[in-house]
């Protein structure tokens, strides 16, 4: 296809068919706005924690979260902005008691593991900006998390931190910060 430049000095924009040169290796310049050096954001994680309600708590109360009786591994696979979700199968550790609740919800601030004081001992926590929202009940929920369709949903809560899906985590966001019936509601309608 040939053009025709108004111009004379356009005319090298549009050249010849007899003036291309076939075969010729051509360097593209990259586009004003990439950059090599910058990285790719990082994909935001949801995790969902087992501890029980009275040690969730006091989590909440003071701004932390720890996991497998203060465990450090487990908290380094956790990033900052990273969304977490506890849940408390009983009101006190190692009682079988039935309490089975989602008792907090929040995001993972900025900073690596940092070791504590406990009572007995030493933990590793991370911090969190955990959400005002009240504790809910895992049974009226089961038909309506991902992470409950399989029939052994509960074995995998066994290794006290799981990776959770977004959409559960986003569910359970909405319900913890209004009433469930309106968001079952909304949920069905949408």
């Amino acid at each position: 296809m040939n053009f025709k430049a108004s111009n004379p000095s356009d005319a090298a924009l549009f050249p010849r068919d007899d003036q291309i040169n076939r075969g010729a290796a051509v360097r593209l310049l990259p586009h004003a706005n990439t950059s090599s050096r910058r990285p790719e954001p990082e994909q935001k994680s949801y995790w969902l924690a087992v501890a029980s309600a009275e040690h969730v708590r006091i989590g909440r109360e003071h701004g932390f979260m720890q996991v497998n009786h203060g465990k450090r591994a487990p908290l380094k696979r956790i990033k900052p902005g990273d969304g977490i979700v506890y849940y408390s199968p009983s009101v006190k550790m190692g009682e079988r008691d039935g309490f089975q609740c989602f008792t907090a919800i929040g995001f993972v601030r900025e900073g690596e593991p940092y070791l504590a004081e406990m009572g007995c001992g030493k933990a590793y926590r991370k911090d969190v900006d955990w959400l005002d929202a009240p504790e809910q009940p895992l049974r009226p929920l089961l038909g309506w998390l991902d992470f409950t369709q399989d029939k052994n949903w509960g074995y995998k809560l066994r290794f006290g931190l799981v990776e959770f899906g977004q959409s559960d985590f986003e569910f359970l966001e909405e319900i913890l910060m209004s009433e469930l019936e309106v968001v079952k509601q909304r949920r069905l309608q949408a």
